[in-house]
């Protein structure tokens, strides 16, 4: 029998421990993710929408708006650099009339003391421009919002992973 050490054991192999995974093995021998189910990312990191989200929701200066606004910049250079498909779609909070207009306003404060990139509250007119099905009296754009397949993100830390020597266990 041979003897094998590990060095760093990961319990989950998700988006997260596959993060940690890849980045660990870049510096570290023997780094072992270890799977419950009987493929990577069954959990939650498959199991969710794919939306990049840009930072507006989240009470300013707290550590979610930070990860958002920061996490979402990491996704779109990581996807960028490693050929995982992605888009930035933009989104639109619509008012249906004036009295939500306060609130779209207090959402991009919010948005624009996190960090969120490229915040603008347009009229009515000009939402037909980004999504002509929707009509409102005005919206916040957010460019920065965008999609991404989970899937192909999972797939793409394993490989990276396992290209550093790292050791996936389902």
């Amino acid at each position: 029998m041979v003897d094998q050490q590990a060095n760093i054991v990961i319990i989950g192999g998700g988006v997260v421990g596959l993060a940690i995974a890849f980045e660990l093995s870049r510096m570290q021998d023997d780094v072992f993710v270890l799977e419950a189910q009987p493929r990577l990312g069954l959990g939650n990191s498959t199991r969710n929408s794919g939306v990049i989200h840009a930072g507006i929701y989240y009470q300013p200066g707290s550590l979610k708006a930070w990860h958002c606004v920061e996490g979402s910049r990491l996704l779109y250079e990581f996807c960028g650099m490693h050929g995982v498909h992605h888009e930035r779609v933009g989104k639109l909070i619509v008012a249906q009339d004036e009295s939500e207009i306060p609130e779209l306003e207090r959402l991009k404060q919010l948005g624009d003391e996190n960090g969120a990139i490229g915040l603008a509250i347009i009229d009515g007119s000009q939402i037909p421009e980004i999504e002509p099905n929707i009509r409102g009296v005005a919206a916040i754009h957010s460019p920065n919002t965008g999609l991404v397949e989970p899937e192909e993100v999972v797939r793409t830390l394993a490989r990276l992973a396992k290209s550093n020597g790292a050791s996936l266990l389902t």
